[in-house]
């Protein structure tokens, strides 16, 4: 049924998670406890927020594609390694435990956070070419990470692309998304091939992701560089103590 209590709160959810990960990133720390909670198991759990992902990205990144420039080049060589890693986490994701790494990665982009909000960045044009040449690299663990569940995808891309190429906070954001609309709809196929099941609630999902994608997007480009900073570092101090304390 499309309006019954636990279909409500699975729109909200996604609608509220949509809002959240556009401007900063890591809806997964509101969006996955709760399908837990609303009685998914963890495979469940972990297929529809990637449909949840899939759909709060296509309404950003269209929203964007009629406001920003993005950068092909760059999101397509990330994504010829991104999406091994998503295929290969898809097949092993009930084997693998991840919990360590879960707990480090946030304290990482701690450090990454500051030195966005300090304007740190690499200027040296050949260092720019070198990054850019271990970017399939980068993207399969990444794309590894994120397909396993982990915590902290979106923003760990959001800082390499920030740090690496001197890039704006908004153009860093607006290229990210992108890469995670490709990689959450590739993950989606990649675990329903390798046998998950519909949960059910997947309408409401994807309608909440896609308003809430939107909403997010228009926040995005309307607000400050600074604040989008600012709001970036409070994330990452959140998820940091939340995944090494509870």
């Amino acid at each position: 049924m499309i309006f019954d209590l636990n279909s409500l709160a699975f729109f909200l959810t996604s609608l509220i998670g949509g809002i959240i990960a556009v401007p900063i990133g890591g809806s997964f720390l509101l969006v996955i406890p709760i399908f837990l909670f609303l009685g998914l198991n963890g495979l469940q759990t972990l297929l529809l927020s990637r449909i949840f992902a899939t759909s709060a990205m296509v309404s950003a990144s269209s929203y964007f594609f009629t406001n920003h420039k993005f950068e092909w080049k760059k999101i397509f060589y990330f994504l010829s390694g991104n999406i091994f890693g998503y295929i290969l986490a898809a097949k092993l994701a009930t084997s693998i435990n991840i919990a360590t790494l879960t707990k480090i990665i946030p304290w990482v982009l701690l450090l990454g956070a500051i030195l966005l909000l300090k304007d740190w960045k690499i200027e040296k044009l050949h260092h720019q070419k070198i990054f850019a040449k271990l970017l399939p690299l980068l993207g399969f663990l990444t794309g590894f990470y994120g397909g396993m569940g982990g915590a902290g995808m979106g923003p760990t891309i959001v800082l390499l692309l920030a740090l690496a190429f001197s890039w704006g906070i908004h153009k860093s954001i607006v290229n990210t998304r992108m890469i995670e609309l490709f990689g959450n709809a590739l993950v989606v196929a990649a675990y329903l091939y390798f046998g998950a099941k519909f949960t059910g609630f997947e309408l409401p999902v994807i309608l909440g992701g896609l308003l809430g994608g939107f909403i997010g997007a228009k926040i995005t480009l309307k607000s400050k560089p600074v604040w989008l900073k600012k709001a970036f570092l409070v994330l990452v101090v959140i998820s940091a103590i939340k995944t090494t304390f509870f």
